[in-house]
């Protein structure tokens, strides 16, 4: 019960239990003065009675009959009895005053009425001829008694009714203030922050609000100082300042995960020299320098707008690495080619005593090294170096086994996969770092064509390009309902996490489409996470907060993936309405050598748990990685330290943490 319907309940009571009191001490005094006037009539009908008896002859009972006629007809009286000397007793008796009109039989019996019967001797001269007695009729009393009491609860009734009416209009006027206060504390409670505006005038409601508001202040400021010290880490760590994009340790280290992991990976390494940058920075001024590398690092940014999940870096003075997700070789030459192009019309345009080339590689497999990977893409660029205008050079293998299809074909294969559904679904469990029990699934989707089966990072990229994106993520989010309504006795808070590509997220007909899913499959809706990773904030904040705007009545949760890639700052925490984080891989691989590593992930745990968000740490793959996360507090792991992805649902949801690691 509210505080506000306690406080109509006491004061509605309290007038209920006023009025009612009064109403008794109404009903008490009007019985009482009733009593003493019927007695009194009584009194003064035996006497006048008695004194008329008085005047007619002893014996004449006639006479005396008709005296006693004229008082009981009048109707007041219900007894008069006139008892003689002789033995001889006269009565006159009545019922009812009247059949219809008096008081409820009820009533009646609550309020009795105490008549005293009035006595009168009838003499004459020294003589006693008998005694008179008189009993005055109640239906009166009762009938005016009702009538007034009646009177009273319909007065009373009304009182009462409008008393509550404006004891609702005080209460709602006072608790308005109590109500926003509510709201602030509902809301600080999902991570929104509200300082309230409107300060009310009452004085203990006046301290209320200053002292939330305080409160409030102090969580924001405490949070973006958080925030900000785990930014600034990161810039410093990973981030080149010039230019803002990843300085050479933050680039290798991410570009080192997607080459290390045991999964397919399929992309292309593009390195970018200017030449004679040193002696540009010397004859035009270090400023000039920083003009030009900034100028350098917005070109290569607009890359993200076509290609997401690339990754842009500067290694040192004027040189720059890519590495640009693509499907086969054929994409690969025509992603460098759209690069130098890019670099050609804007960054370097008018920069005629500035030459720049660059050399690629396309790499793709099971693992491949780093080192390796550049030294090709190096030879690669020593061979456009060798020309003395700007070009670009991919480097040429003399065997590849990987088919390669044209543009054409990819589009064909891929819209009959979608319309087969041939697409096949993995699952990597979470493991809780708190009872070491299952805490989420993660799904991962192959394509199979001819034979082959094609990681995501392989069919991915001519996914985007092809905008497909959307249809692929719906069939993937019903195949997993499809794969969940199979099951049975799985606990209820175990979510399978799906991900979604950020075009996805942007496309409106996509978010109408999986409301409409998530009806078709309310039960299945609840038990699934989608999450987005985090470079995509940059261009979809808004469209993922009305997408989970949209999401919420269905139970579905948010989350955040490959957390430390993007450059948002984590403001986003708070504003939207997220579920979990999931910190990248590359910040957990190696962390047991890293204390920067360590030390930004458990400030990003800190910042999490402040929101209420739990925290998972994927992409673990040795023990002493598994050991330093452990210690940093996440709520989950995962990895192929625990096991590889399955293709068993079955066998997933009944996976063991004890008995599978290694």
């Amino acid at each position: 019960m509210t505080l506000r319907q306690q406080f109509s309940l006491l004061a509605s009571m309290l007038v209920v239990v006023l009025l009612a009191g009064n109403l008794v001490v109404t009903v008490i005094n009007g019985r009482d003065y009733f009593e003493q006037q019927l007695n009194g009539r009584a009194y003064d009908a035996a006497t006048s009675l008695a004194l008329s008896m008085s005047q007619i002859a002893t014996d004449d009972s006639v006479q005396q009959t008709r005296l006693m006629d004229v008082l009981f007809d009048r109707g007041f009286f219900e007894d008069i009895t006139f008892a003689r000397t002789d033995g001889e007793t006269l009565h006159r008796r009545a019922r009812e005053a009247f059949s219809s009109g008096g008081a409820p039989e009820w009533f009646e019996r609550l309020v009795p009425l105490e008549l005293i019967p009035a006595e009168a001797d009838v003499t004459k001269g020294w003589q006693r001829l008998g005694t008179v007695t008189v009993i005055s009729h109640a239906d009166f009393a009762y009938r005016d008694l009702w009538g007034m009491i009646r009177a009273e609860m319909i007065w009373f009734a009304w009182v009462l009714l409008i008393a509550l009416v404006a004891l609702q209009l005080i209460l709602r006027l006072l608790f308005r203030s109590l109500v926003r206060v509510e709201q602030q504390a509902l809301a600080i409670s999902e991570r929104d922050l509200q300082v309230q505006e409107n300060i009310p005038r009452a004085r203990e409601l006046r301290r209320v609000v200053e002292a939330m508001n305080k409160m409030v202040r102090k969580l924001q400021a405490i949070f973006a100082e958080q925030a900000e010290m785990t930014e600034r880490l990161r810039e410093e760590s990973y981030l080149d300042a010039p230019t803002g994009l990843l300085n050479r340790r933050g680039f290798d280290q991410q570009f080192g995960h997607i080459l290390a992991r045991d999964d397919e990976h399929s992309g292309v390494l593009i390195i970018m020299q200017i030449q004679n940058f040193a002696e540009f920075n010397l004859n035009a001024g270090r400023q000039a320098g920083d003009d030009l590398l900034a100028l350098l690092g917005k070109s290569l940014e607009q890359w993200r707008a076509d290609y997401p999940h690339s990754l842009l870096g500067r290694r040192a003075g004027a040189d720059f690495s890519l590495f640009v997700p693509c499907a086969d070789r054929t994409q690969a030459e025509d992603i460098v080619q759209q690069a130098f192009g890019l670099m050609s019309v804007s960054a370097l345009s008018q920069r005629n005593e500035l030459s720049f080339h660059m050399g690629a590689v396309f790499l793709q497999g099971d693992q491949d090294d780093p080192v390796d990977a550049f030294s090709r893409a190096d030879a690669a660029l020593r061979q456009a170096q060798r020309q003395p205008t700007p070009k670009f050079q991919l480097y040429q293998r003399a065997d590849s086994d990987v088919d390669e299809w044209t543009a054409g074909e990819w589009h064909t294969l891929l819209n009959t996969i979608l319309e087969q559904q041939s697409i096949q679904l993995q699952f990597l469990p979470v493991m809780s770092n708190h009872d070491q029990q299952l805490l989420q699934i993660e799904v991962f989707s192959r394509v199979s064509w001819e034979d082959q089966v094609l990681s995501a990072a392989r069919f991915w990229p001519m996914i985007e390009q092809h905008r497909l994106a959307a249809r692929f993520d719906l069939v993937v989010v019903e195949k997993v309902f499809k794969a969940i309504d199979g099951l049975s006795g799985v606990a209820s808070d175990i979510r399978f996490c799906i991900n979604l590509s950020p075009a996805s997220v942007l496309d409106e007909d996509f978010h109408q489409a999986l409301a409409a899913l998530l009806a078709q499959y309310p039960e299945q809706a609840r038990r699934i996470a989608l999450e987005v990773p985090e470079f995509a904030l940059y261009s979809a904040e808004h469209a993922i907060a009305r997408l989970a705007l949209k999401l919420q009545p269905y139970g579905v949760h948010i989350g955040i993936d490959q957390v430390g890639t993007g450059t948002m700052a984590f403001a986003y925490l708070q504003r939207l309405p997220l579920a979990y984080v999931r910190i990248d891989g590359s910040f957990n691989r190696g962390v047991h050598q890293a204390q920067d590593h360590k030390f930004y992930i458990q400030s990003m745990v800190q910042i999490a748990h402040n929101l209420d968000l739990l925290v998972l740490a994927e992409g673990l793959e040795e023990a002493p990685d598994v050991d330093a996360v452990r210690q940093t507090g996440v709520d989950g792991l995962g990895g192929y330290y625990f096991t590889r992805p399955l293709a068993d649902l079955n066998e997933a949801v009944n996976w063991k943490a004890d008995s599978a690691t290694r």
